[in-house]
């Protein structure tokens, strides 16, 4: 009879528990809408644009308001809204290097400013692949190294993106990694080999290689970018602290920054 009352008990207690449906509201504060810049000259022909949004809360799922009644100027030429926020420079248009660039905004009364030097890029001679054995987690195959020249003043920033070319889609693929180095280590004026880490290809894979000059700001921008997106959000994680920025302005954040391109393919012979 005692166990009998001791199983009506715990079915009691499972029941109480089972039957407490009560709501929890989870309170995140709001955070002041700024305007977002993300604006970019480049080298590369027609590639030069500026992309203005609002924020939005760090918890939100909502999509980032677009901003399409700001006038955009570089260096006094206007750049046309074209839709989703973007705002292109005229066709044809490429940036110079050497040339510093200025970006005026005017959004609802307010002024925004930013100025970026377009530093030219160290030369990239040739590209050459080596053959390497089977080793810890990497199988063997072939690393992919440039022959690279720079007799510019030190220090300069590089913005480096490792792609290939997707025989399925047919198209060159990029991933999400964003590789930052400067030229503190290379020699001046000396022709130099430099492997890619982490490569290893094989016979008939096509690697394409972009390097963008970038200045400190954009560096020092894209550094706290990606310290802040290592690891995923969630509603226990205090929300990141604003990224530093060079753009002038109240209640903004963004970056405005230049690029000199240089792109080099390599297929694995």
């Amino acid at each position: 009879m005692k166990t009998i009352k001791n199983i009506i008990a715990v079915f009691a207690f499972v029941f109480a528990i089972a039957s407490c449906k009560e709501e929890i509201k989870l309170d995140f504060p709001s955070s002041e809408k700024k305007l977002v810049v993300e604006a970019e000259i480049s080298t590369e022909m027609d590639s030069s644009y500026v992309k203005l949004t609002m924020s939005a809360d760090y918890y939100s799922t909502d999509p980032y308001p677009n901003v399409s009644s700001a006038t955009v100027t570089v260096n006094g030429v206007n750049f046309p809204y074209v839709g989703n926020g973007i705002y292109k420079a005229p066709s044809p248009y490429a940036g110079d290097t050497g040339t510093v660039y200025n970006l005026t905004i005017n959004n609802n009364g307010s002024v925004y400013t930013a100025k970026s030097l377009l530093d030219p890029m160290f030369r990239v001679d040739s590209i050459f692949q080596v053959f390497k054995p089977a080793e810890g987690f990497f199988k063997a195959g072939y690393t992919i190294n440039y022959l690279g020249f720079d007799d510019r003043p030190k220090i300069k920033y590089t913005f480096f993106k490792l792609g290939k070319f997707d025989t399925i889609l047919q198209r060159d693929s990029f991933g999400q990694q964003r590789i930052l180095f400067n030229s503190d280590q290379t020699p001046v004026g000396v022709q130099y080999p430099f492997e890619l880490p982490f490569t290893r290809l094989q016979k008939g894979e096509e690697s394409i290689l972009l390097f963008r000059s970038i200045d400190k700001n954009m560096n020092d921008f894209i550094e706290a970018y990606n310290t802040q997106t290592s690891g995923a959000p969630g509603p226990f994680k205090v929300p990141p602290a604003n990224l530093p920025t060079n753009v002038v302005g109240a209640n903004v954040i963004g970056y405005f920054t230049c690029y000199d391109v240089v792109r080099k393919r390599y297929k694995v012979k």
